[in-house]
């Protein structure tokens, strides 16, 4: 009987190879810009969800105690023996708050959580156990402002932004359309750099910020249009927008 002939299978050439090699990359090429850009929309989202839920908490909190924010001034004991400071470290009193409306921080490891609502996604350099090792210092990983007491118990200078709009003890009033909240962006001049002491960093620098306001809404801000507001030795702190 006659026997079929087996044809030679013939494999890829080195320049098809190439070719398919060359299209994967550019197909990865163009889809890297868009899922980081997915990322980063991802995160700022996370970050303003954040905020809004300090807003609902201060909200509360202002309702039973006739408009008030928490004190965040200097210590007083034996009630206050912590007091808040610069931009960051808040009071025993704003501790106990976040504690009973937001997020009960008792341990290292809730600092480290991706979903800590005190800390910024992207804010790395506040969760490190070297800043506030005993969580006594009441470290968030946003700029808090209001009720403090410039010249007491700080060195921070809030004059750039004026020091109304950290002074201010209730909702409404004359300070009432400036932030209340915002992302950390700081530029210390010894190191010559954003890195690691900003959030939303791109290119070394931040990109911009989520602010929140009285009323409770949380608006992006670019960095372009942010402003010093206070400044603290070698520390530049920007939370100043355009907004009077």
């Amino acid at each position: 009987m006659p026997t079929a002939r087996l044809r030679p299978h013939r494999g890829f050439t080195l320049v098809e190879i190439l070719v398919v090699v060359g299209i994967i990359a550019l197909l990865i090429a163009m889809l890297l810009p868009a899922l980081s850009k997915a990322r980063e929309q991802a995160t700022r989202t996370q970050c303003a969800s954040n905020l809004r839920q300090w807003g609902l908490a201060l909200t509360q909190y202002a309702n039973s105690n006739r408009g008030s924010f928490p004190y965040n001034g200097p210590a007083i004991p034996p009630g206050i023996p912590n007091g808040g400071a610069d931009l960051s470290w808040t009071s025993t009193t704003v501790q106990q708050f976040w504690n009973d409306y937001l997020f009960p921080q008792k341990t290292l490891r809730d600092r480290a959580m991706a979903n800590n609502v005190l800390f910024c996604p992207t804010q790395i350099w506040h969760r490190e156990e070297a800043n506030d090792a005993n969580l006594q210092g009441g470290l968030i990983g946003y700029f808090y402002m209001p009720h403090r007491y410039p010249g007491k118990g700080t060195s921070m200078d809030y004059t750039p932004a004026g020091n109304g709009w950290v002074e201010k003890r209730k909702f409404a009033g004359e300070f009432a359309r400036a932030p209340i909240m915002s992302d950390m962006q700081q530029y210390e001049s010894g190191a010559k750099s954003w890195n690691r002491f900003s959030s939303h960093l791109k290119n070394q620098m931040p990109a911009g910020g989520n602010f929140l306001f009285e009323d409770g809404h949380v608006s992006w801000y670019e960095m372009s249009t942010i402003e010093v507001g206070a400044t603290l030795g070698s520390w530049e702190c920007r939370y100043k927008i355009k907004i009077y």
